[in-house]
């Protein structure tokens, strides 16, 4: 169902980008603006800026910019009716949508929808079921009491093959639904089954609280997986998402620091002992992604893994990857036999504290690990294990941090500095080579390639115009009307110019930036409004732009001519003298001096 347009206006006046944009960057102010690190690309020097008067963003580093619709647009990866939706939900707002029928939602929506519907049928079973008392007794001796079922959405899935599918039937929930979810499968003979059977359930939450996903922990002990998840769906990217991110960033964000552990349970038990700023990976490999959503709120990182080898293991391929993204990372591993969950029931949240407080930085702790295996002995092993170090010091970005780390190598390792600088200089070199010049941008969609053609850029041209120099609307108005435009927003924004201007209703930035869905027209609309005034002689760019657009559509008539030539459908007579008359038109267009009529 279309949003009306009044409704996404009244949303956007309650939504304040400075108060949006602030629960996912970290805002200091400066001037009348507010800067942060941008969230859409890597970056060590804030370029990310908030401009609170013009309700706009802009980073000057990627391009990125927009209103309040599009920063949750792009941040939360939605369609603008779903952001427009998740901000209207934020301010209380209730839109004039039928949400008990699924057909009219978007499918993210009714992805929410089912997830939602399943954590609370989990939950409840696990709070009243009888058949929960197993589960029930399984958490409370790993010290999560009832307390803990709804905060951290822990539930029950009942041992039974339909339980969710007919708890969803009862409700009229469409069972496709459930599949595109992740939450029933079908049988190859046909018919469908619950995902989740006989296990203790933990949702899996996005940064709007919404639940995306589970994991689900068997709680006897046969031969199926200890863990089950979700399958990715189009709510649920792994790489995206950090189980308890949605409770831990404020905590992450005071204390300048986040702990990163491996599992559920190791997540609800720090949280539950006062140890907040904690996320966990929940048995996926840490990602660039990862990184990048948590560098939105520090830059000081500790690893808290099992103590054993896989552990071990774990934390130096998550490590290298919190290091390439800007991170001061340290390693914390625990007594051997012993996970995170199980340390801080046993000797307390103090302990822990002490154990984190002791953990070592990451070049300390792989010379410490080569040391104990071996790997320093020889000058070839010597060699070789210092390459590796020095491997993922070229992954960094920040030249300062990767000079100190140089710099402290060189020490421990006594081999010179300009000796350890070549080195990484050769590594860089291979990195950049790995580069695939042709790949796409971050972010970037095929359809930005139509601001690319002539017409295209023409078009942005004549929207750059009217955002800068409302005064020309008029005349531009009067020389090219809404229908003529190609891209869709800007033909709604010259639609809703046309309207404005016949009930005179006075220009407004923000009014026509709410029309704007298109990334590549929003960062370059807020680019322009950032710095105004850059353009010496709008009236003469307007015409170029103008007519630019008259030659394109000419181009295309005279091509669909010569295809009516070609095919012998028409008179060929006639044909030909159209071509003609179009051919000479383009010509005088070309050579037309500048004048708006």
């Amino acid at each position: 169902m279309k949003i009306p347009q009044d409704k996404i206006e009244q949303v956007r006046m309650a939504s304040d980008v400075a108060d949006i944009v602030s629960g996912y960057v970290t805002l200091t102010k400066r001037g009348k603006n507010y800067f942060g690190l941008c969230p859409f690309h890597p970056e060590k020097t804030p370029s990310f800026s908030v401009n609170p008067e013009l309700q706009i963003f802009h980073c000057f580093g990627c391009g990125a910019g927009g209103n309040v619709f599009t920063f949750i647009m792009r941040v939360e990866r939605l369609t603008f009716p779903e952001s427009v939706r998740l901000l209207a939900r934020a301010a209380g707002i209730v839109l004039p949508e039928e949400e008990e029928d699924l057909s009219q939602l978007q499918e993210k929506e009714a992805l929410f929808f089912a997830n939602n519907m399943a954590n609370d049928f989990f939950v409840d079973n696990l709070l009243h079921a009888a058949e929960a008392e197993s589960a029930r007794n399984y958490l409370r001796k790993r010290g999560l009491d009832e307390a803990l079922y709804t905060r951290f959405g822990i539930g029950y899935s009942l041992d039974r093959w339909d339980a969710l599918l007919h708890y969803a039937g009862k409700k009229s929930v469409n069972p496709e639904l459930l599949v595109r979810a992740g939450l029933v499968l079908r049988k190859e003979a046909g018919g469908m089954y619950d995902r989740f059977r006989g296990r203790i359930t933990f949702a899996i939450h996005n940064l709007s609280n919404q639940v995306v996903a589970f994991g689900a922990r068997r709680i006897v002990n046969d031969d199926s997986p200890k863990y089950i998840n979700s399958p990715e769906t189009d709510v649920y990217q792994k790489r995206y998402i950090l189980y308890g991110l949605h409770l831990a960033r404020e905590a992450v964000r005071r204390e300048n620091s986040v702990i990163i552990v491996e599992g559920y349970t190791d997540l609800i038990s720090l949280h539950s002992a006062g140890i907040t700023p904690v996320v966990a990976t929940s048995g996926t490999a840490l990602s660039d992604e990862h990184a990048r959503l948590l560098r939105r709120y520090t830059a000081n990182a500790s690893i808290l893994y099992d103590g054993d080898s896989a552990g071990a293991a774990a934390s130096l391929r998550g490590a290298d990857i919190l290091l390439s993204n800007g991170f001061d990372v340290r390693i914390c591993l625990l007594p051997s036999g012993q996970d995170p969950d199980e340390f801080v029931r046993e000797k307390g949240a103090e302990a822990l504290r002490s154990q984190l407080g002791q953990a070592m930085p990451l070049m300390d702790y792989k010379l410490r690990l080569m040391e104990q295996k071996g790997m320093l002995r020889t000058p070839s092993q010597k060699a070789e294990s210092t390459r590796d170090l020095l491997a993922s010091v070229a992954k960094m970005a920040d030249p300062i941090q990767k000079s100190f780390l140089i710099r402290d190598l060189g020490e421990k390792l006594h081999v010179e500095e300009a000796v350890l600088w070549s080195e990484v200089r050769k590594m860089e070199q291979r990195l950049r080579l790995q580069l695939r010049p042709d790949a796409p941008k971050s972010g970037e969609k095929k359809d930005d390639r139509f601001f690319a053609t002539r017409r295209g850029a023409a078009e942005l041209g004549l929207l750059e115009v009217v955002f800068a120099h409302p005064e020309l609307l008029p005349r531009l108005l009067g020389v090219l009307p809404a229908a003529d435009f190609l891209h869709p927003d800007i033909r709604a924004i010259f639609e809703h110019l046309e309207l404005d201007g016949v009930e005179g209703i006075a220009f407004e930035v923000q009014r026509y930036l709410t029309l704007i869905q298109d990334p590549a027209i929003a960062s370059t609309i807020t680019r322009l409004l950032q710095k105004p005034g850059q353009q010496n002689h709008p009236e003469r760019y307007a015409f170029d732009c103008f007519n630019t657009i008259r030659i394109a559509k000419l181009d295309q008539r005279i091509d669909q001519l010569r295809k009516e030539m070609k095919s012998g459908e028409k008179p060929k007579d006639e044909v030909l003298q159209q071509y003609r008359e179009l051919i000479e038109e383009r010509k005088h267009l070309e050579q037309i001096n500048f004048a708006f009529e």
